[in-house]
């Protein structure tokens, strides 16, 4: 499926808005959240895992909390 769309003014940056067929296709709603990349001079926008990220996110969260109880630790 491929479609043109028009870049529009948002502030300070530009967007696109998807479509909701397009994100039906790749299993998004409008709560998904993307990852952006440039491959070979193109714009690539990836489903994120949001679990990951979750995931993720509490980890740094306990690093930064407990920094100096692991580096005790590590001794």
């Amino acid at each position: 499926m491929t479609l043109t769309k028009k870049l529009t003014k948002i502030g300070n940056s530009w967007g696109v808005i998807l479509p909701a067929e397009i994100l039906k296709v790749v299993g998004m709603s409008d709560d998904s959240e993307v990852e952006i990349s440039v491959k070979e001079n193109h714009i690539v926008l990836t489903p994120s895992n949001l679990k990951d990220h979750k995931v993720m996110k509490a980890f740094l969260s306990v690093i930064r909390d407990y920094d100096e109880t692991l580096k005790k630790l590590a001794k």
